[in-house]
């Protein structure tokens, strides 16, 4: 796979696109919808996405809201064998953009055969377009628009608004099942204040991103992942009012029968339940 900003994909001669559309946050079981429908063709296979969430720019203060870093999108696009993974900035002058501005720009940049969006797919300024607008204009500017419909695990509609709330709600086992993997973070090892090893439960503390989702207070069965390594652990999140009058929210994984020092390094923790 090959990650791209659009002023590259103006310069690329694509053969036959296929353009899945989407913020894709987490690549949850409804966006491997788009990506599957968009391989099912021959050609390319452009995923076309921006580079936050479009809350971010229309509400500067708001708690944490992405399943995903742009790091951590990256990589899992990379395990989808799609040949493009197209990053635009999402700015105020891209949400000011008109539907059919957007619509002529899929064919500028990519000249697409088929276009994939989700049934409840919205662009343009003021989100006034909708996915089966695309479909009917896409008729006319030369490419096929083909929606998705509502994707349900275990009969809950797939999202990644619903995915949040779960998070925030400590609803672990029901977000892996609507994401298909094993909501995880990662993080750089950092000290805290050594009482855990005292007490002969040593944990790592990490620090992650400060725009991504941290579940609910609890503690969790974890997956950790050092290096190549992966161990089994349970991780904390939340307070510790016994040890800090004015406590602030932490997250410490204690990996189960494991003693070296990982201070300063990058780990993943994987929530189970």
């Amino acid at each position: 796979m090959i990650t791209i900003t659009l002023e590259q994909a103006k310069v690329i001669e694509f053969d036959r696109a296929s353009v899945a559309l989407g913020t894709f946050d987490g690549l949850h079981a409804g966006h491997i919808a788009l990506i599957d429908a968009a391989k099912k063709h021959c050609g390319d296979t452009v995923a076309f996405t921006f580079d936050a969430l479009p809350v971010d720019l229309f509400r500067s203060h708001h708690k944490p809201m992405q399943l995903f870093t742009m790091q951590e999108k990256i990589a899992a696009f990379e395990r989808t064998d799609i040949d493009y993974l197209c990053v635009t900035h999402f700015d105020k002058s891209f949400a000011g953009m008109g539907k059919l501005d957007f619509e002529k720009l899929l064919v500028d940049y990519f000249s697409p055969v088929n276009v994939i969006a989700g049934y409840n797919y919205t662009y343009g300024h003021h989100a006034e377009g909708t996915a089966e607008m695309l479909r009917v204009d896409g008729a006319l500017l030369g490419y096929n628009v083909e929606v998705i419909p509502e994707v349900l695990v275990n009969e809950i509609p797939v999202s990644s608004t619903k995915i949040r709330e779960c998070l925030w709600d400590g609803q672990i086992e029901t977000a892996n099942n609507l994401l298909g993997y094993n909501y995880s973070m990662s993080g750089t090892v950092v000290h805290g204040k050594g009482i855990g090893r005292t007490l002969g439960f040593p944990t790592a503390n990490i620090s992650v991103a400060k725009e991504k989702i941290v579940p609910k207070n609890g503690v969790y069965s974890v997956d950790v992942l050092v290096g190549e390594e992966k161990l089994r652990g349970v991780c904390s999140v939340g307070v510790n009012p016994t040890i800090e009058k004015h406590a602030h929210r932490t997250i410490e994984a204690h990996i189960l029968d494991f003693d070296r020092d990982i201070y300063n390094e990058v780990i993943f923790v994987s929530f189970k339940r």
